[in-house]
């Protein structure tokens, strides 16, 4: 399930909810193979994003268990890039959790139609990523799916959406065999080769997505997973467009051997390093990394992110951008 946030609303179908625990339903956000997600407003008419199971998951007991389990550590992850779960009924007819909504568009749609970042917006959006995963990590917490469409671009700052509930249903046996949860495009070597996924994932989809977000380029390009997996294994990534002082730290990061790469908070340290230095104050006393990440974006994060209205009639909901078309690499053939 996805869209905590960025997506635009539509218009409810026969058969959808008008409440969901102590919330009014407003409207759809968004699908996906675990549930639906809504749009609705608390008693005091603040944003939230709405997360319920599908049925066929609501009957299994196993998944339940695992559900309530993950739904108590994610109410652990208080970072100031995630999005924070406010409340949940895992006990429920169909169970639900509620996260803070967030406007602003979704990375894809960013770079799609603003191009690729620079300067302090990609900045920013690296630190931010890399203080999300921070939190998520320290709860014990993998994400396993980060892509462009589970970054928010939010006025506030890069926000990241879904994070880790997959679990339940990967760990619960509900994915057909031979299934893997995440995006090929984003996911990480050791992924392909059937190891499970590890912090050093998320490590990995962090370099593919600060080079997606620095190039407008996906580093692998599309197609089929099979075709992308072989060049994940393959090939190494163009980064060439990364700027020069960003570029070590997402070759490490990128780096196929999961060993190799640096943890969230060591890579936090760094990309804060390295954004002082760029303002011309890297000479400065050592910070927390977390607090020097909310600062530095806190003062610094600008971004053509628009909240939108709240709700937007069905005809008007922008169409998805064009699949951008993976190139060969030129040369002599391998």
């Amino acid at each position: 399930m996805t869209a905590e946030g960025g997506a635009e609303i539509r218009s409810l179908r026969q058969g959808d909810p008008q409440s969901i625990g102590p919330y009014r339903v407003t409207g759809r956000l968004g699908a996906g193979g675990m549930g639906a997600v809504y749009a609705g407003l608390d008693a005091y008419d603040q944003r939230v994003a709405i997360k319920v199971v599908h049925a066929q998951y609501a009957d299994d007991p196993e998944f339940r268990t695992r559900f309530m389990r993950e739904v108590n550590v994610l109410r652990a992850i208080r970072g100031t890039c995630t999005t924070p779960v406010l409340d949940a009924d895992v006990d429920a007819e169909t169970p639900w959790f509620a996260t803070e909504y967030v406007p602003g568009p979704t990375l894809d749609v960013r770079v799609n139609q603003g191009g690729p970042m620079r300067g302090d917006e990609l900045m920013g959006l690296a630190a931010g990523l890399a203080e999300a995963l921070v939190a998520i990590h320290d709860a014990d917490v993998v994400h396993r799916d980060l892509k462009p469409q589970n970054i928010i671009c939010s006025p506030a700052g890069p926000r990241v959406l879904d994070l880790g509930i997959a679990r339940s249903m990967e760990d619960s046996g509900l994915t057909r065999t031979g299934m893997m949860i995440g995006s090929p495009a984003w996911m990480s070597p050791e992924r392909f080769k059937g190891h499970d996924s590890t912090p050093a994932a998320d490590v990995y989809a962090w370099a593919m997505l600060v080079t997606y977000a620095a190039t407008g380029v996906i580093p692998f390009g599309t197609g089929a997973p099979e075709v992308v997996a072989l060049r994940v294994l393959q090939e190494e990534a163009d980064l060439s467009g990364v700027p020069a002082d960003m570029r070590l730290l997402v070759k490490r990061a990128a780096d196929k051997e999961p060993n190799y790469r640096p943890q969230a908070r060591e890579l936090l340290a760094s990309v804060t390093h390295v954004w002082r230095g760029a303002l011309g104050n890297g000479a400065g006393p050592s910070l927390d990394p977390v607090a020097d990440a909310t600062s530095l974006i806190g003062q610094l994060w600008t971004t053509p992110a628009s909240g939108g209205n709240w709700q937007v009639p069905e005809s008007q909901v922008p169409q998805p951008p064009p699949a951008r078309v993976y190139e060969a690499p030129r040369g002599p053939a391998r």
